[in-house]
């Protein structure tokens, strides 16, 4: 096996002078995944980004060299040799890589179109559709636009623009985060057996995933690298079974949200026919169901973000529009929404305090704070201090994710509604997210959905329900 890419000695250091990456040495043999785990803010899309030769806003590299097939991707002569061709990113959130009017085929095209300039036009076909077949990126998807996609297709449709590229390095940054295991596991063969045999760096909090294609695995923590097992411990069987869950808990409080024959398409797809649902005040609902069965769908118009065909809802007992604009103009009830796509739901020049105080200003037209102090917020969440004086780019993953639920919480909504909030988040950071809104709900009452893909979440859940072939359950 040779090395593809390699990292030397690398640090890397924030503004004010945390490091981030400290002396790291790591090498990315072709044919091999190589997996790198770590807490969410670890440091581990920096890593990524080292190896294409992008440092976040501030960030500094102290000392250390990055190869990448020969090349030095910090030098604007190795990222031109590098660029479309040798290397392929993906990133955690891939909607935002995505041009919304353009479709999916349309995207595939010109990936195949730069990275292989002279390929016939029947040649271009075969591999387009041989990486949407190897994204799990179902055909009648590509003319599509990115738009009208859910989260976990969009993930898909951005993977099956990696394969196209076939490069000689592969980053994957959450590749599975938003996709049903069954999806996850498909996708996970495909990238482990790529025919064109590249390098794969694999970052995810999904162990499952790491132990079924990883040939090596890192652990980052505190800046610093060290060599882990790529397969984690057995399960016991208790802990095995405690993530079943319970499917119906007969709820604790009165109805705050009520939906009645709620019907949804997306283009000439049926995604909902007629369903009924019930939040409770206090009760956590998980909606479960394949990735791109509507879930997201139906957690955007509970949040009045895309109209439904036909359906009633009603909140606290009282009729509600399904329009967000009509209900705040009518000074309605909020019913928060926490989505896939963090990066994009944040403004990317504003400074996180000014975030969460324009958000604690809302809450408080609405009813007390939930926690009026910006320190205390960020604490619920695990976030450090200084996360209030950085923008978002200058966040992980994690943390942006983290930080669009806090901001949800200090505008105190009436429901909580989340996509895959905790999707992007290693096991202890989850757990302290799911601690921290099973104590608001047992505190203020606050109904949450949960659309998730994650056996954790829905433990936790008082009710699970299903979304597939248009019908909630």
């Amino acid at each position: 096996m040779s090395g593809v890419a390699a990292l030397h000695g690398l640090t890397v250091a924030a503004p004010d002078g945390t490091v981030i990456l400290d002396r790291v040495d790591l090498e990315l043999p072709a044919a091999t995944v190589t997996a790198l785990i770590g807490e969410s803010g670890a440091g581990k899309t920096t890593l990524a980004h080292a190896l294409l030769g992008h440092l976040g806003p501030g960030l500094r590299r102290i000392s250390g060299t990055a190869r990448v097939a020969g090349h030095d991707p910090f030098t604007r002569t190795g990222q031109r040799a590098l660029r479309g061709q040798v290397t392929a990113y993906l990133p955690q959130d891939p909607a935002s890589a995505l041009n919304p009017r353009r479709t999916i085929l349309g995207h595939l095209r010109t990936a195949a179109r730069i990275s292989h300039p002279g390929e016939r036009r029947a040649a271009r076909s075969d591999r387009i559709r041989a990486a949407a077949e190897a994204a799990a990126f179902d055909a009648e998807l590509l003319h599509r636009h990115a738009s009208r996609l859910s989260g976990g297709q969009a993930q898909r449709a951005l993977l099956a623009w990696t394969f196209v590229t076939r490069p000689e390095l592969l980053i994957l940054d959450e590749p599975t985060s938003g996709l049903d295991p069954v999806t996850a596991l498909r996708v996970g063969t495909a990238f482990a057996s790529l025919p064109w045999r590249p390098a794969v760096l694999l970052i995810s909090h999904d162990r499952d995933l790491v132990a079924h294609t990883a040939g090596c695995a890192w652990q980052l923590t505190a800046g610093q690298l060290r060599s882990v097992a790529a397969a984690p411990p057995h399960k016991p069987a208790a802990a095995a079974t405690a993530v079943a869950g319970p499917t119906s808990v007969p709820p604790v409080g009165p109805a705050v949200l009520a939906a009645d024959r709620l019907t949804i398409h997306r283009g000439a797809s049926r995604l909902l026919s007629e369903a009924s649902l019930t939040l409770h005040a206090g009760e956590l609902v998980a909606v479960q169901g394949p990735s791109g069965s509507g879930k997201t769908s139906l957690a955007r118009t509970l949040c009045g973000l895309a109209p439904p065909t036909a359906g009633r809802l009603s909140v606290q007992g009282r009729p509600v529009a399904w329009e967000a604009a009509t209900r705040a103009r009518a000074g309605g009830p909020f019913v928060a929404y926490v989505g896939q796509d963090a990066r994009a739901a944040l403004h990317p020049q504003e400074r996180i305090r000014r975030t969460l105080t324009r958000a604690l200003a809302a809450g408080a037209r609405r009813g007390p704070a939930v926690d009026p102090d910006l320190t205390g917020l960020l604490k619920r969440f695990g976030l450090p201090d200084d996360v209030l004086d950085r923008t978002p780019d200058r966040l992980s993953g994690g943390q942006r994710h983290r930080v669009a639920l806090a901001r949800a919480i200090a505008a105190a909504p009436t429901v909580l509604v989340c996509d895959e909030t905790t999707a992007s988040l290693d096991r202890v950071t989850r757990e302290l997210v799911l601690d921290a809104l099973d104590e608001l709900r047992r505190h203020t009452g606050l109904p949450v959905l949960a659309v998730t893909h994650q056996d954790a979440v829905a433990a936790r859940a008082d009710r699970v329900l299903t979304l597939t072939g248009g019908d909630l359950r």
